[in-house]
């Protein structure tokens, strides 16, 4: 039998290729998911929003895939 195993590092790979090439969220939508934050100062200076409710539409469909449902 094999076993599989999982690292944080892969299953967020795995994320950001399916976010990225699978989905029509905003890159900056992703990257926020995964905490990547990419803003230089001035961009996060004016930048107000943390896109939460975006970043939770994103998770869900995330969690749909991952459960085996179609995109």
């Amino acid at each position: 039998m094999r076993v599989l195993t999982y690292t944080r590092h892969g299953f967020g790979s795995s994320f950001g290729d399916w976010a990225n090439e699978c989905t029509h969220y905003p890159r900056e939508v992703c990257e926020l998911a995964l905490a990547h934050d990419e803003r230089n100062q001035t961009e996060a200076a004016y930048s107000r929003s943390d896109l939460l409710e975006k970043r939770r539409a994103l998770m869900n469909d995330w969690a749909a895939f991952c459960m085996g449902g179609v995109q």
